[in-house]
């Protein structure tokens, strides 16, 4: 895994987080697009998730340096509430809930996709650079390092 890869797939995700941002604040509300935003945004948070929780987190724990192992600590007892908030986030939210009440929905989300937006950034300057110093991720992926 490397520093490289993590910014690209949180790049995508704070894509998909204004691209939900952005149906959100169109003066029509379109259940379609906000349910398919919604979908993508899903999707690239489970494909990061898939890797980053058994290369990054375990690792860092594992690792168990003093300068940080606090920090990572803190970082996942921080993410385990912001999960179990997005599954339930997630469960009360498909398209005929959108559609039904439209205003909460715009509301709630807004406040997920700060939360959301808030950890990724927080990830990209702390908890990355941590993983950085502890060895546990390269800087670039092998086919970046080999063209350097």
């Amino acid at each position: 895994m490397s520093y490289q890869k993590l910014i690209e797939e949180h790049d995508r995700i704070d894509a998909a987080l204004i691209r939900l941002t952005n149906v959100l604040e169109q003066p029509d509300r379109d259940v379609a697009a906000a349910a398919d935003a919604l979908d993508h945004l899903a999707d690239e948070l489970r494909a990061h998730l898939a890797h980053e929780d058994v290369m990054l987190y375990n690792e860092l724990i594992a690792a168990r340096k003093p300068a940080f192992g606090s920090a990572v600590d803190h970082f996942n007892q921080q993410f385990d509430v912001l999960r179990r908030d997005w599954d339930t986030y997630l469960q009360a939210w498909g398209p005929d809930q959108i559609s039904a009440n439209w205003d909460c929905f715009r509301t709630v989300t807004k406040l997920m996709v700060e939360r959301l937006a808030e950890r990724v950034a927080a990830e990209n300057d702390l908890l990355y650079c941590a993983a950085l110093q502890a060895g546990v991720i390269t800087l670039r992926g092998p086919q970046a390092a080999a063209a350097a």
